[in-house]
């Protein structure tokens, strides 16, 4: 492994005073100069009508992060109050920033990567308090299930953009928002319903809503159904390691990592045990759910819930995490197998089916989910949650741009619904150039879900390349990412803008960025880029 010099505080400094020079002038920071009170007196009095200030306080200056004002607050909608935080720092750089949260949401997303640049940053909790895997809340709520799906994000959004620019007595010359996952989602909801919110919108790894919680319900039926079926984790690292074996050099370089998925085509059903179970094999029960986990599967209107992309199923954020689980279920009375220590995937399926997917408010049962059956109570509901319109005219037409990416081996959500959820932008905006004005993708290799998680590369700056597209009108082609090994930068390489991918040069250290073009991928067609 090369160590190098480089540690992630200093990669995020960098980046950030590149940042500065850029974005920065003598005009904002004049703005900016000077205390301002930070009472929740003073605040209320340049809060907009609808958001009421409960709490605020001085937060000192820490490392990177400024000195700034902190407050809470809620905002007023139809039958509910939603959460907003705000941080409002001392040096304002003139924008704002929004930062989105994961799951069924509940909590407050993190308002540093927008005060370390110096924005007026908000976040919501989209209109209840609880943890990202509970949806309980949602229970006789009407009002919070519509401000979790789309209008608590809306209406934070403009009661907070309305307060900061009370606040430093200046408009906003740029506002953005940031999120992954449930965050990807509200990203998504914002571009395609209020595209007038922000300039610059990045959704990463994004949850495409309703299809994408019962394809897990559809996976976890035929897992648990009896406990052969179950894939427990020591048959999860085999099936990543031959899996590696068998397509690390598909992209002309062993380096550890499946760089793109769709030129893998191994068949899992290589590893067939022939001879009773064993270490080095997978039953026909195992054998059959994690062909179920790649595979598509099809609605009976015939919608395409994608499956997951070969590769790097293994370690401590992927499938266990998400799918499968670190501890095996135990059969319970029926035979069936329950969780004892349930993966994220299959919390969130059931807490949508139980809570927000049926339009009749009752509960649906994941054992017992049937398109026939249930399929109709689902219809309703779907548009709320599921960010899958491709017409972005509005967005495009008032210039705000919108950045994507996803980890190629995220085990959450697959990274095929993101790809067909671009080319489909691209198909309903055939002859406005999108590519070029409107949206970039970027696929991740080896990340898992969201950043910082999986063995490849998984940490990189897309607010400074989304901020250069906005203000300065130069589209991303390629962001460079960096891997952590007990904090030390042990690995970099470039993310491409889609479709192209990074091919080496072919000298110099296959750990280095700078040995790295982007170019076209080769043999990988077909929708959503399956092989």
């Amino acid at each position: 492994m090369m160590r190098l010099t480089t540690t992630a505080r200093t990669v995020a400094a960098l980046s950030l005073l590149a940042l500065t020079a850029v974005t920065t002038t003598s005009s904002t920071v004049a703005r900016a100069a000077g205390l301002r009170s930070c009472t929740v007196k003073d605040l209320q009095a340049k809060a907009p009508i609808g958001m009421t200030v409960i709490e605020a306080s001085l937060v000192p200056a820490v490392g990177s992060t400024p000195a700034y004002c902190q407050l809470d607050a809620t905002v007023s909608t139809a039958g509910n109050d939603v959460g907003v935080r705000m941080g409002l720092p001392e040096a304002w750089n003139g924008k704002f920033y929004f930062a989105g949260v994961g799951g069924f949401a509940g909590s407050f997303g993190s308002l540093t990567p927008g005060l370390d640049r110096g924005y007026a940053s908000a976040t919501t909790d989209t209109g209840h308090r609880g943890i990202v895997t509970d949806a309980s809340w949602a229970a006789g709520n009407p009002a919070k299930v519509v401000d979790y799906a789309y209008r608590g994000t809306h209406a934070s959004t403009v009661a907070a953009k309305a307060l900061s620019q009370g606040y430093y007595g200046s408009a906003l010359t740029h506002s953005y928002f940031s999120g992954c996952s449930n965050g990807g989602r509200q990203a998504l909801m914002e571009a395609q319903r209020y595209p007038e919110d922000f300039d610059g919108i990045i959704a990463g790894d994004p949850a495409l809503g309703t299809l994408g919680q019962v394809r897990r319900t559809v996976v976890y039926q035929r897992m648990l159904s009896s406990p052969d079926r179950f894939v427990p984790v020591s048959k999860v690292s085999l099936l990543a390691r031959k899996t590696l074996e068998a397509c690390d050099g598909r992209d002309g370089l062993k380096d550890g990592l499946i760089s793109d998925p769709r030129a893998c085509a191994f068949r899992p059903e290589t590893l067939a045990c022939t001879a009773g179970n064993g270490p080095d094999c997978l039953t026909a029960g195992e054998l059959e759910t994690v062909k179920a986990i790649y595979a598509d599967q099809t609605t009976p209107s015939g919608a395409v819930m994608p499956g997951f992309p070969r590769g790097h199923e293994d370690g401590a954020t992927g499938w266990q995490a998400w799918l499968t689980s670190a501890t095996v279920p135990i059969p319970g009375p029926s035979g069936a197998l329950e969780f004892s220590n349930p993966p994220a995937g299959f919390r969130f399926q059931y807490g949508f089916l139980q809570f927000l997917a049926a339009s009749d408010g009752r509960p649906i049962d994941w054992r017992t989910f049937s398109f026939q059956r249930d399929g109709a109570r689902l219809d309703s509901t779907s548009s709320m949650f599921s960010p899958t319109s491709p017409d972005l005219s509005r967005l495009r037409a008032r210039g705000g741009r919108l950045l994507l990416y996803h980890g190629w081996s995220d085990p959450g959500i697959s990274a095929f619904g993101t790809l067909r959820y671009y080319e489909s932008v691209l198909k309903q905006a055939a002859g406005t150039r999108p590519n070029t004005d409107s949206i970039a993708l970027f696929m991740v290799p080896g990340m898992h879900h969201c950043q910082g998680n999986g063995p490849g590369p998984n940490t990189f700056d897309m607010l400074t390349a989304l901020e250069t597209w906005v203000e300065h009108g130069t589209a991303p082609a390629r962001v460079v990412a960096w891997h952590l090994t007990n904090g030390i930068v042990d690995r970099t390489r470039p993310l491409c803008r889609y479709p192209n991918v990074a091919k080496y040069s072919g000298t110099g250290s296959i750990d280095a960025a700078e040995n790295f073009r982007c170019e076209p991928p080769q043999g990988a067609t077909g929708p959503g880029g399956r092989p």
